[in-house]
């Protein structure tokens, strides 16, 4: 029996061996197969394509909603301050509708009041509705409160 000085026994994947088809089994084949294929660079590449898209639109989204949540909460603090103005002032508070501007440090804001008698004698409920643009469209928030009716005087 003669035995064989290859570190490797003469079979299918041993370094330098061919087999039945012509192609090299061994260091060379390992390496071919050590990379990524072209079909897989292009699949890895969509995906990360497809998922900075939708990062994309989450932050366009995010930042969306931050400016409307912003414009909300600025309606709300003026709607507050007129309020806090009745409250200050109870002969502005009538019966009936009516409207204004905030002035030029709100450009825009705009505000409808009314005033209407509740079943309790000396309440009145006041809504007020705080309207202002944003982009394209015309926002709206309404507000109520219930307030003391002026004592009206008499001469």
């Amino acid at each position: 029996m003669i035995r064989s000085k290859l570190r490797y026994p003469l079979q299918p994947g041993a370094p330098g061996i061919r087999d039945m088809a012509g192609g090299v089994y061994g260091r060379r084949s390992l390496c071919r197969r050590a990379g990524f294929t072209l079909v897989e660079m292009i699949v890895a590449a969509v995906l990360l394509f497809v998922g900075v898209v939708a990062t994309l639109v989450c932050i366009s989204s995010a930042t969306r909603s931050t400016s409307i949540a912003s414009e909300y909460t600025n309606a709300a603090l003026l709607a507050q301050k007129h309020f806090s103005e009745l409250q200050a002032q109870p002969d502005q508070i009538t019966s009936g509708d009516q409207q204004g501007e905030f002035g030029e440090e709100n450009p825009g804001f705009r505000w409808q009041q009314t005033s209407e008698a509740t079943d309790i004698q000396g309440l009145l409920k006041v809504t007020l509705i705080v309207d202002w643009p944003s982009g394209g469209t015309r926002r709206i928030a309404q507000f109520a409160t219930y307030m003391q009716q002026p004592p009206t005087t008499t001469q």
